[in-house]
């Protein structure tokens, strides 16, 4: 298809559009912590983000992305590891922690029929990795068992408190997006009481991280590069117009008006000026099936008017082509690429080796090395995340009666072995505890 630009400039493209401009996007990136209050039916809430939809809005960006969903689910791995496991901890004669593995099958059964790590620790930890907050339902049920399931984080908001506390949560299924929040939808739970853990039946344990300015809701931190992820979002629709349209403007096609005019027509007569134009339109169109597409991605640009001027009466050469010069390269472009992939990666705390991004001309070095850039993660970046994540399931023990003297749960990781120390590769791994 042919799109006139202006009476005497065209694009050539097979599509609606060469190229596609659109306004900056307006993403909300302060106010996620202003006191301004949502109501329905008598029900307050704090909003989160300007609009009340900087959760929906994050999601938005994360599964447009090519590689997010991948991080988030790589940080939420490491910080999981092989699982939570019931333990003894007791202190050897140099003061350091000696950790047990402890067998009940009444929790056993528990954690298995509860499902606890599908309903809660997968996704708190998921929700850590993408807003450093999790909320978790804390059901006692009449049996004496607790059930833990975790809300999708965006289904949340704190209710609007008088005395400065946040006491109560709601939630409602179409918070920021867009949709009427009504009453009948909607449900005011209160808050976990960590002193008192008894006090409801029915609660919301919050799981934050501590953050400077939040008093409400925290913001996923790897929010601070939303610029390199919508350079990342923006990259497989350019190269897919790229190879079906051409990357770049190559070559400026200049072609005289009197090359579509036949002897003896007069260009003032309206009629023949519209078949002149239908010429154009036609040139222009076999033009565009020569010039673009996967197999010729280059683009042109077309002029058409006087170009030959008085010296160029009598002259049959109408058509002048000018390659034009693109100084950014496609190792430019695969430079700008990478460099996106490394400062998300970068804002998820992943190293770019465990994120699967080469850098230069390797990918995670030797054994020994990938080895130790997982050690340092696990070691330093996931002890705060577990710890949140642990809490609530030792909570959840001394709910249930069990005292947590004798027993609690820590996370456990895969044990990571090289050739050297391990030649025949026939050894298991076993879950390293901490």
């Amino acid at each position: 298809m042919i799109k006139k630009i202006d009476k005497n400039l065209y694009h050539l493209a097979r599509h609606n559009a060469v190229a596609t401009f659109t306004p900056t996007i307006d993403v909300v990136t302060t106010g996620v912590n202003q006191s301004n209050e949502g109501s329905t039916g008598g029900v307050e809430w704090v909003k989160w983000g300007k609009t009340d939809n900087q959760a929906v809005e994050m999601l938005r960006m994360c599964w447009e992305s090519p590689s997010k969903p991948r991080l988030m689910d790589t940080a939420k791995e490491f910080i999981l590891g092989a699982g939570a496991k019931l333990m003894s901890v007791d202190i050897d004669p140099e003061g350091k922690e000696v950790r047990k593995l402890v067998k009940d099958p009444g929790l056993r059964q528990w954690f298995r029929r509860e499902e606890i790590y599908s309903r809660y620790l997968e996704l708190a930890a998921l929700s850590l990795t993408f807003a450093e907050i999790a909320f978790v339902r804390f059901s006692i049920q009449d049996n004496g068992l607790v059930s833990l399931e975790t809300i999708q984080p965006n289904k949340v908001r704190f209710a609007k408190s008088t005395n400065g506390k946040n006491e109560r949560v709601v939630i409602n299924p179409y918070f920021g997006t867009g949709k009427p929040i009504r009453k009948e939808d909607t449900v005011s739970v209160p808050i976990f009481d960590k002193k008192n853990p008894e006090r409801w039946p029915e609660s919301v344990v919050v799981l934050r991280k501590a953050q400077i300015g939040a008093d409400f809701y925290t913001q996923g931190l790897w929010w601070g590069t939303k610029t390199w992820t919508m350079v990342d979002n923006m990259t497989p629709e350019y190269h897919l117009s790229g190879l079906t349209n051409g990357y770049n403007v190559k070559l400026l096609i200049e072609i005289d008006e009197s090359y579509f005019v036949q002897e003896g027509e007069d260009t003032n007569d309206e009629p023949t000026m519209e078949k002149i134009e239908a010429r154009k339109e036609e040139f222009m169109g076999r033009m565009d099936d020569y010039l673009s597409g996967v197999k010729n991605t280059d683009k042109a640009l077309v002029l058409i008017g006087d170009i030959m001027g008085d010296a160029g009466k009598g002259d049959k050469k109408l058509i002048r082509i000018t390659p034009i010069e693109n100084k950014m390269t496609d190792d430019a472009y695969m430079a700008l690429i990478e460099q996106a992939g490394v400062k998300q990666a970068q804002g998820h705390g992943i190293l770019p080796s465990l994120a699967g991004i080469s850098e230069g001309n390797k990918l995670g070095g030797s054994g020994s090395e990938l080895m130790h850039s997982v050690m340092y993660h696990v070691r330093f970046l996931t002890p705060s995340y577990r710890r949140l994540l642990k809490g609530v399931l030792d909570d959840a023990l001394e709910v249930m009666g069990y005292d947590l003297d004798e027993m609690e749960y820590h996370f456990t990781d895969i044990e990571m072995t090289t050739l050297d120390q391990n030649p025949t590769g026939q050894q298991a791994a076993t879950s390293n505890i901490q």
